[in-house]
């Protein structure tokens, strides 16, 4: 039995400090007489969400908490091509693909693959998504279907930033599948992923996001160095926080997330040397402003 609550309201969510009833007595508790504090996350009808454990984020993920969503990110890179800076992202595996290129020229992309059996009808992927931003900062896909080392059609929209492309349809991509932006790279599918690896996001106009982990990890015996750089929207981009690894892994869980704002680049990066076998992830909680 719950007495009368206090609300405090945060943005759609609230949080509920309530009254208590002593069981052993079978009476409620009086004023200056709380054994404890009892503190409930809610959404905004009221509703009391789970907030303990790992099963925290859950109604977020399941897109019960209105205007707010997850996001998780991760990229590899299978091989550092130099141990010069380098986005993690499996293109970086090439000297002339190092970084993510941020500044390209906004347009339509086309998809291409190193095996003729990534085709509609053949026996690798048939058609890929594609998802990211416009020039408006507001999300956009496109599906394009596959014709081997034949470039597709071009997409529908505009990308300014490409966040992921994955296979949709067929199988598992038997060639490695590039998403060019005219001449540039802007995303690539490593033959037998399935699915883009890049450890870069923009966050959506209208959005803040909330960074809460990083996780890295480096298969080579040499010192390396990983980067969470940002760039706020007109900005540069700065450093938010670093893990330095001798091969192993390594983890950062803030402990109050970071907040990015809207129209910011995310860009995990990494120095050390070549031939390094390196992967990231890190989870985010999208809010709309």
């Amino acid at each position: 039995m719950l007495g009368p609550s206090q609300n405090y309201l945060d943005h759609t969510q609230r949080y509920t400090k309530m009254a208590q009833f002593n069981k052993h007595f079978q009476t409620m508790l009086g004023n200056n007489e709380d054994i404890y504090e009892v503190t409930m996350l809610g959404d905004q009808n009221g509703n009391i969400i789970n907030s303990f454990g790992d099963a925290a984020n859950i109604p977020i993920a399941a897109g019960q908490v209105t205007g707010y969503s997850v996001v998780h990110k991760f990229g590899l890179v299978d091989g550092t091509n130099s141990g010069n800076l380098s986005t993690i992202w499996s293109p970086a595996d090439t000297s002339s693909t190092l970084l993510y290129p941020w500044d390209y020229t906004p347009g339509t992309v086309v998809a291409v693959s190193t095996s003729g059996d990534d085709t509609n009808g053949g026996s690798g992927a048939q058609t890929i998504v594609v998802e990211g931003l416009d020039a408006n900062y507001n999300e956009i896909s496109d599906t394009l279907t596959m014709a081997g080392g034949t470039n597709t059609a071009a997409s529908s929209n505009q990308y300014i930033v490409v966040h992921r492309a994955f296979v949709a349809s067929g199988a598992t991509n038997v060639g490695k599948i590039s998403i060019n932006a005219g001449a540039t790279k802007v995303g690539e599918i490593a033959a037998g992923y399935g699915q883009t690896l890049m450890s870069v996001y923009t966050v959506p106009a209208g959005h803040t996001a909330y960074l809460s982990n990083l996780r890295v990890s480096s298969s080579k015996q040499t010192s390396s160095i990983i980067r969470l750089m940002v760039r706020p929207f007109g900005g540069v981009f700065r450093v938010q926080s670093t893990i330095s690894l001798y091969s192993g892994t390594g983890e950062t869980q803030f402990v109050t997330p970071l907040k990015i704002t809207e129209k910011s680049n995310i860009d995990v990066r990494i120095t050390g040397g070549t031939n390094n076998t390196v992967s990231c992830d890190f989870d985010m909680v999208l809010v709309e402003n």
